[in-house]
């Protein structure tokens, strides 16, 4: 059987979505420094090779990483739990299909016994 085939599409999911998530923070951290950057040119006007470097150099605070690794764990900790769910409910399924079999192959048996006891009843019936 497939081993954890809900567990790829899942985690492709999540990870479109994850990946648009960290080119937003991206973007939102560039465009603050850019709107700062370009509030001080402004003032003090630069040329525009200056300021695409300093945008592109600026590198994201300690406190952001944190937020960010914060996030991340708290993201992989909810994937780790959906994915014991995912499993817990895919054994109890499997659980639940074999006992209905079960019940269905007694159900198919019995029926069987009553139709070959039918015929039996008629046969004799038709003796008479």
């Amino acid at each position: 059987m497939d081993k954890y085939p809900t567990r790829k599409t899942f985690a492709n999911k999540l990870g479109k979505p994850f990946s648009s998530l960290k080119s937003s923070m991206s973007k939102a951290l560039q465009s603050h420094v850019s709107s700062d950057e370009h509030e001080s040119q402004q003032t003090n006007p630069t040329s525009n090779s200056e300021y695409e470097k300093k945008s592109m150099d600026f590198p994201i605070s300690t406190s952001a990483l944190k937020t960010l690794q914060n996030d991340i764990d708290i993201l992989q900790e909810l994937l780790n739990k959906k994915d014991l769910l995912i499993m817990e409910l895919t054994k109890t399924s499997r659980e639940e299909r074999l006992q209905f079999e079960q019940v269905k192959l007694q159900l198919n048996e019995k029926i069987q016994q009553l139709q070959n006891e039918n015929i039996r009843l008629q046969s004799q019936l038709n003796m008479q």
